[in-house]
């Protein structure tokens, strides 16, 4: 059985995604040289998008937001990561310090316009999966200590025991975090239709690199994109 699969019916909405499973990784706050690359990106996301508009334009951001309104979901209220990210670096021309792991997927969700978001290994079952909710479920989103409602219809990613990963592509639960005690994670790279395969495998190679270049660790796995 495979660690990851995205539904049938998440692909008929046109998402795309794939992941990678580390092992051995050692998670602490970023160097210097991770923090300029991103002060660097941020720049050209500044320089390259003029305002909230303009970035929404974008034609992958824009399936995205299509993706949304199809399920019912309003992009104003749930904006996806991706765009909240770009959204963030045009107008402070840097990001968040979080850690390296976190630092090092943020910066290639700049530079890719894809979604990426990792989750610690050892609080949860796998497979993971990214399928369409057909009953309302709860679970708590990262920074938040109130209960959130996932409704039917939308899309997300649960493990096996069918726990919240995260809430369409936007909210995290809070139980999966990285830590600076996490040394085992599946990162999931997201995308759209827009994306074609090739590119998001080698996104997910690109990636996989990236992390071992700034974490170490080793990977496990890399599951690409489906083709259903």
């Amino acid at each position: 059985m495979t660690s990851f699969d995205v539904a049938p019916q998440c692909h008929a909405l046109g998402l795309r995604a794939g992941a990678i499973l580390f092992r051995d990784l050692c998670i602490s706050p970023s160097p210097a040289s991770l923090r300029e690359a991103i002060d660097a990106a941020s720049q050209r996301v500044h320089d390259t998008f003029t305002d909230r508009r303009s970035i929404r334009s974008h034609p992958g951001l824009q399936r995205i937001r299509e993706i949304l309104k199809s399920i019912g979901s309003d992009p104003r209220r749930h904006p996806p990561s991706t765009e909240k990210l770009l959204q963030y670096a045009r107008t402070r021309c840097t990001l968040p310090a979080i850690n390296n792991l976190v630092d090092c997927y943020n910066l290639i969700s700049l530079q890719s316009l894809c979604s990426l978001g990792a989750h610690d290994l050892d609080c949860l079952s796998l497979p993971v999966r990214l399928h369409q909710f057909t009953s309302e479920q709860t679970f708590v989103p990262l920074g938040n200590p109130e209960p959130q409602t996932v409704l039917c219809g939308e899309f997300g990613y649960v493990d096996q025991q069918d726990r919240v990963l995260c809430r369409l592509d936007s909210l995290q639960a809070d139980f999966s975090k990285v830590t600076t005690d996490t040394r085992s994670v599946i990162l999931i790279i997201e995308a759209t239709d827009t994306t074609p395969s090739a590119a998001l495998n080698d996104l997910l190679q690109r990636a996989a690199n990236d992390v071992q270049q700034h974490c170490g660790g080793a990977v496990v796995q890399i599951v690409g994109p489906n083709e259903k």
